[in-house]
């Protein structure tokens, strides 16, 4: 196997849920991993994975960091950003654009930053690297009370688009993943609760949620040789949500 062996890969949110199980696949291709979070991991992290304090919504924290990597573990192959801020917000004619900021500065600014430097790296090492956002079925329809969270996502959908086109000449792709509901720490109460189990079986085919590692095995193929020629484009991983017509 090892279908890695010998790349960089950096991931971002790398301390939990999406990140961390995304973090755990590349390193057991043989990567090598540098996860990327604001906070620290609850459980130990794999031997020879390194850990980065860095805030996806700073400029100056995320050049830095990819910096570090650089000189710590090598040049940059594969970039996986899944840092976000998650959940609803409220109706939107009571949002404050101090709410509005909040997702849209470490959602879509995040994703610009952290694309950025994975790119201006990768163009000037000379690596046809690949850039992989996270971003979410909320990306191409809205949940009531989460305007902030579904407008950032979707920003990233074009970003993602946008990047593609400009870095294509270069030999990197650039992929976004649109996860259906995923249990995950920051979720796992939410979904465990009757009301939202019903809405479950409603919505999903399958009437249960995924799981992050259905996301990091999305990753892993976008992020593979076999890939070459997927760009600009987003993988839907939802369990069919999308595919069912609700009667």
């Amino acid at each position: 196997m090892h279908k890695f062996k010998d790349k960089v890969v950096v991931v971002t949110g790398g301390a939990s849920g999406i990140g961390a199980a995304t973090v755990d696949a590349f390193w057991l291709e043989g990567a090598r991993v540098a996860a990327l979070d604001i906070k620290e991991r609850a459980e130990k992290a794999p031997d020879g994975v390194r850990s980065y304090p860095c805030d996806v919504a700073d400029e100056t924290s995320v050049e830095a960091t990819f910096d570090r990597v650089v000189s710590e573990i090598g040049n940059i192959d594969v970039v996986v950003h899944s840092a976000a801020v998650l959940g609803g917000s409220g109706p939107f004619h009571q949002l404050n654009l101090d709410t509005w900021n909040r997702y849209i500065n470490t959602n879509l600014s995040g994703s610009f930053l952290v694309s950025r430097a994975a790119a201006s790296r990768m163009v000037a090492q000379g690596t046809k690297g690949r850039i992989i956002l996270v971003g979410s079925v909320n990306s191409v329809a809205s949940e009531r009370g989460a305007a902030p969270y579904a407008s950032s996502k979707g920003g990233i959908r074009m970003l993602t688009r946008s990047a593609a086109v400009d870095l294509a000449p270069y030999g990197i792709t650039v992929n976004m993943i649109l996860p259906g509901p995923i249990t995950t720490p920051a979720t796992r109460k939410n979904f465990e609760q009757l009301e939202t189990r019903r809405i479950f079986e409603r919505v999903l085919p399958g009437g249960l949620p995924g799981l992050p590692t259905d996301i990091a095995a999305a990753a892993l193929f976008l992020a593979s040789p076999e890939s070459r020629f997927v760009t600009g484009t987003d993988l839907l991983v939802d369990g069919g949500m999308f595919a069912q017509i609700l009667n």
